[in-house]
C-alpha cells in the first residue's frame, strides 16, 4: 500500500503554525502556576499543590480575546475549576472512608464531563470542552483526604483563581486580543451528541482504566480529542495526545527519577506552563511535550509515588483513553453519514 495517503495526516500532525504572540499569554500561565507553588512551599503545604495548579489554570481561558470577555470567561471557568477540585475532594474524602467508593469518580466524572462541555460550549469558552475540569475533579478524587481538607482545597484553589484574575489584568497591556472566537455550534451538538462524546466516553474509558491504573488519565485523554468539531479534528488530537504523551513521559521520567529538590520542580515546571502556552494553539502534539512532564511533576509534588509507576500509568491510560475517544469518533461517525445518505 502506498504512503503517500499518509503524508498530508503526517504533515498536518508534525506542522507547526507560525508565531502570534503567544509570549505574554505564556509568561503569565507561568506566573499563574510558579507563584502559588512558591507560596506553598514557603509554607510547607505543597501537598495543596493539586489545588493551587487547578485554580492558576484559571489564567488558561480566553487567551485570545479582549480583556472584557476574557475575565468574563476566566471568572465562569474559574469557577466550575473550583467545584471540579471540590467535587474531587469530596470523593476522595468518601473514598478514604468508604472502601471501593473511588469508583464513584467514573460515573460523576462522566457525568461532570457532560455538563461542562454544554456549558462551556453555549458560553463560548476559549478552549472549549471540560479538559480542565474534568482533570481537576479526577486528579483530587486520587489524592487520599479526610475531610478537614476539604475546605483547605476550596480556600487554595480559590485563591490561585483570584491571583490568576488578577495577573490577567496586570498583563492586559502587553497582550494582543483578537474578535470574541465563535463557539462550538450547530444542529449536531445536540444532547445525544454530548452524551455519546463525553458520558460514555469518559465513562469507558474511566471503568478501562480503573483496573490497570489513575482512570482521571485515561477520562482527559479520552476529553481531548471529542473536543475538536469533526471527527477529523479529533482524530487529528488523538494522535498528537498519543505522540506527544509517549515522548513526554519519558521527558518526565528523567526529570523525576533525577529526584531535584521541590525549588528545582517548581522552576521548572514554571518554564513547562510556558512552553505549552506557547505551543498549544500551534501543535498540539509539541505543546504535550511541555504539559505531560509538567501534570506528573504536580502530581508527584503533591502525592510522591515511584516514578516508574507514575510515568507507566500515564502511558498506559493515555493510550485506553486515546482508544475510545477514536472509537467512538470513528463510529458516531460513520452512523452520521449514513444518516445523511
Amino acid at each position: 500500500m502506498s504512503s503517500r495517503p499518509l503524508l498530508p495526516h503526517l504533515r498536518r500532525m508534525l506542522h507547526v503554525g507560525p508565531y502570534g504572540g503567544e509570549l505574554p499569554v505564556a509568561l503569565r500561565a507561568a506566573a499563574s502556576v510558579a507563584v502559588p507553588m512558591l507560596v506553598l512551599w514557603a509554607t510547607g503545604h505543597l501537598e495543596w499543590s493539586l489545588y493551587a495548579t487547578f485554580g492558576a489554570f484559571t489564567s488558561l481561558f480566553g487567551r485570545t480575546v479582549p480583556l472584557r470577555p476574557r475575565l468574563t470567561q476566566q471568572v465562569q471557568a474559574g469557577a466550575v475549576l473550583v467545584a471540579s477540585v471540590l467535587v474531587g475532594t469530596l470523593i476522595a474524602v468518601l473514598g478514604s472512608a468508604v472502601p471501593g467508593a473511588g469508583w464513584l469518580v467514573v460515573p460523576i466524572a462522566a457525568l461532570w464531563a457532560t455538563g461542562v462541555a454544554v456549558l462551556s460550549h453555549r458560553l463560548r469558552w476559549h478552549p472549549p470542552g471540560p479538559l480542565f475540569p474534568v482533570f481537576a475533579l479526577g486528579a483530587c478524587s486520587s489524592v487520599p483526604a479526610g475531610l478537614g481538607q476539604v475546605p483547605v482545597a476550596l480556600a487554595v484553589a480559590v485563591a490561585a483563581v483570584l491571583f490568576a484574575l488578577a495577573l490577567t489584568v496586570a498583563f492586559a497591556r502587553f497582550e494582543r486580543g483578537g474578535p470574541v472566537p465563535v463557539g462550538v455550534s450547530g444542529p449536531e451538538w445536540t444532547w445525544s451528541h454530548y452524551l455519546v462524546r463525553y458520558a460514555v466516553g469518559v465513562a469507558v474509558a474511566g471503568a478501562i482504566a480503573t483496573a490497570v491504573g489513575h482512570p482521571y488519565w485515561a477520562m482527559v485523554a479520552a476529553v481531548v480529542p471529542m473536543s475538536a468539531p469533526d471527527a477529523s479534528g479529533a482524530l487529528m488530537r488523538a494522535a498528537q495526545r498519543l505522540a506527544g504523551t509517549l515522548v513526554g513521559v519519558l521527558l518526565a521520567w528523567a526529570l523525576l527519577t533525577a529526584g531535584p529538590p521541590p525549588l528545582v520542580v517548581i522552576a521548572v515546571a514554571a518554564l513547562l506552563q510556558a512552553g505549552a502556552e506557547l505551543y498549544v494553539g500551534r501543535n498540539y502534539a509539541v505543546a504535550m511535550l511541555f504539559i505531560t512532564p509538567l501534570a506528573l511533576s504536580m502530581t508527584h509534588l503533591a502525592n510522591p509515588v515511584p516514578v516508574s509507576g507514575l510515568v507507566a500509568d500515564r502511558a498506559l491510560d493515555t493510550l485506553i483513553g486515546v482508544a475510545v475517544a477514536v472509537a467512538i469518533t470513528l463510529l458516531t461517525h460513520e452512523r452520521r453519514q449514513d444518516a445523511a445518505g
